[in-house]
């Protein structure tokens, strides 16, 4: 299910932010919204609030303006994530099972999921500010943090620490932006034979 979050984080970071420092807000915004579209294989590690790796997982993803998910884990834990602004399709092969979400309500519950979010009433519970190459988007009362880190204008490096410590780390490797990424990547078509759990 850590890897549902933190991909659905995935799906929703490309647009409006509210933040006490206007300008760090204005880099950030300027530097999202020359993203329409990014394809990527990445690295992911999720730690304890000791530093110790819990679960490390790889693959691919490919994010699409305006609210449009791909996200694929390699086995030993493959999975298949789906979103196309409305829902998310999460599909487990080793237990047969298509779970269904609004994409709303995972955005409610994720800062990462903002990114893509062009609701702007939903950054006013987040504050936004650059220190350390880093820029660092928190939510005001829940204490869940999210860490993005840019290379030569591309996003290369993503964290998100839960308020009890535990770190979700994802890296980012051989990254394209806004190449032409079919519609089609972005429907999902449930496989016979699989147990549906509609949550949407």
């Amino acid at each position: 299910m850590k890897a549902v979050v933190f991909a659905m984080v995935m799906a929703v970071s490309f647009n409006v932010f509210a933040s006490g420092d206007e300008s760090d807000k204005q880099a950030l915004q300027s530097l999202l919204k020359q993203t329409q579209s990014l394809s990527a294989e990445f690295e992911q590690q999720v730690k304890d609030e000791q530093g110790e790796v819990l679960q490390t997982l790889s693959g691919t993803l490919k994010l699409k303006r305006p609210a449009n998910l791909y996200w694929h884990t390699k086995e030993p834990d493959e999975s298949v994530m789906v979103a196309n602004g409305k829902k998310v399709w999460y599909y487990n092969p080793f237990v047969e099972q298509v779970t269904i979400y609004a994409q709303q309500d995972m955005v409610d519950d994720s800062p990462l999921l903002l990114v893509l979010n062009s609701n702007g009433n939903q950054w006013q519970n987040y504050n936004v500010s650059f220190r350390d190459n880093r820029y660092f988007v928190e939510h005001q009362t829940n204490g869940s943090k999210l860490e993005l880190r840019f290379t030569d204008e591309k996003l290369t490096e993503i964290t998100m620490v839960q308020a009890q410590g535990e770190r979700t780390e994802l890296m980012l490797n051989n990254v394209a932006l806004n190449e032409t990424i079919s519609d089609e990547q972005f429907v999902f078509d449930v496989p016979a034979d699989v147990d549906v759990d509609d949550q949407s």
